[in-house]
């Protein structure tokens, strides 16, 4: 599905991965559960390009239904793997820091047993090691296709970011902005800090897309800057990461 110019969202659901087209060459941002693979090869033809054309895979943050795949791009289709410094450890295999989230939160929600299910049956239960990995920090431009710019928003992991296509006005949130909980099921914005530096027309994350005039009326602190933007309605408390159940 091509959710802005050059960018299709691919998604079995729970978790989205893109890809961005630039001059016949690819860059994927997330790769999805590990078994997501088969999606990414099939989607390729019908975009009229190859494996090959994969010149690089970019990491939002170190979870495993983000990482997936990303080593076996990195071995099989050549593709560096990028990823920002802060996560680097734990995307090549160390063990994470302690997590705040609790399974027990959420026994009782429906929901949790459904993306429990779908991420186990997909192999992402358990983060495969990126045996090597390039880094980038805040602010950087990476010459990678698309050019994204680096926005560090830590806080879901200490190297959270998102992805800035300047030129074409999308940012891809991984899961510092979210419209959808996967945990609890309700639907409404999650955590907008340090995006709010980017004014982008659309912005791409763990559910859906949004445009410029939803976050506005949603989310006033991501607007651009202008005329006084309308109350904030009530929003979601800060989420915790998904409980250890989900990242092992």
């Amino acid at each position: 599905m091509q959710v802005g110019e050059g960018v299709h969202r691919l998604t079995p659901g729970v978790c989205n991965f893109y890809l961005i087209e630039d001059g016949g060459k690819l860059a994927l941002v997330d790769a999805g559960a590990p078994r997501d693979w088969d999606l990414l090869v099939q989607t390729l033809p019908a975009l009229g390009r190859r494996l090959e054309d994969l010149e690089a895979v970019l990491i939002s943050h170190a979870h495993s239904d983000h990482t997936g795949f990303a080593e076996r791009a990195r071995t099989t289709a050549g593709a560096p793997v990028w990823i920002h410094q802060a996560d680097a450890a734990v995307a090549k295999g160390a063990k994470p820091g302690k997590n705040d989230g609790k399974a027990r939160s959420y026994l009782l929600r429906v929901e949790f047993y459904r993306t429990l299910f779908s991420l186990t049956r997909r192999g992402a239960t358990k983060l495969i090691p990126i045996r090597e990995v390039s880094t980038f920090g805040d602010g950087e431009m990476l010459e990678v296709p698309g050019r994204p710019r680096v926005v560090h928003a830590p806080g879901h992991t200490p190297g959270s970011a998102a992805l800035l296509l300047e030129g074409r006005r999308v940012l891809l949130t991984g899961d510092v902005l979210a419209t959808r909980n996967p945990l609890t099921g309700r639907v409404g914005r999650r955590s907008c800090r340090r995006v709010s530096t980017a004014t982008p027309r659309r912005r791409l994350g763990h559910s859906t897309s949004w445009t410029g005039s939803r976050l506005t009326s949603s989310c006033p602190a991501m607007a651009s800057p202008g005329p006084k933007a309308p109350p904030r309605p009530r929003g979601w408390p800060e989420q915790p990461a998904p409980p250890s159940v989900l990242r092992r």
